[in-house]
């Protein structure tokens, strides 16, 4: 009998086939496959991590319903199910000063091609738009996911009765449900 941590390795080595097969065909139909793919895989992982910590998740969704004080392995477990992935990503993003300079270069190009479009210089212009449009929802990720942390972080610091069991009831559904 596989383990869960077994299938997943079987399913990234998958995941890898997948990427090499999108990477030699070139074609955005095999993109849009290994991303469904790779999302399906982040799901899984999702659920392979609640379960994982669920005994602890169990006593730190006691101590919310029960008005507990919060001990530091309860902030660890809730931050685990709710925030640990924008943490890892915030940590593991290495591209984002690169972003940060090509949207400063892509901005100040369009800004000088601006003053000269004509028809031959348009298609041009476009094109630098697009890669304007596509570099930029990776910054705004990055900063979303920051802003997530931090409200977060913040919110754990000051947890009323209300959010206590809104916590409480997040978590248990999160443990019961195989997709959240």
């Amino acid at each position: 009998m596989t383990t869960q941590t077994d299938q997943l390795g079987d399913t990234i080595q998958d995941l890898r086939n997948a990427a090499d097969s999108a990477l030699n065909s070139g074609t955005a139909d095999d993109f849009a496959s290994f991303e469904r793919f790779v999302n399906e895989v982040e799901a899984y992982a999702r659920e392979l991590q609640q379960s994982m910590w669920g005994d602890e998740a169990r006593t730190a969704i006691s101590h919310l319903k029960a008005g507990k004080p919060l001990t530091a392995d309860d902030h660890d477990v809730i931050r685990a199910f709710m925030i640990s992935d924008a943490q890892a990503y915030l940590e593991h993003e290495n591209d984002f000063n690169n972003w940060i300079s090509e949207f400063k270069r892509l901005v100040t190009d369009l800004e000088k091609r601006a003053n000269n479009i004509d028809r031959d210089t348009i298609a041009d212009f476009r094109g630098v738009l697009k890669d304007t449009i596509r570099v930029v929802p990776d910054i705004r990720n990055f900063y979303a996911e920051k802003l997530r942390v931090q409200k977060f972080e913040e919110a754990l610091l000051s947890l009323d009765d209300a959010s206590r069991k809104m916590l409480a009831q997040v978590m248990t559904e999160q443990i019961r449900s195989s997709k959240r």
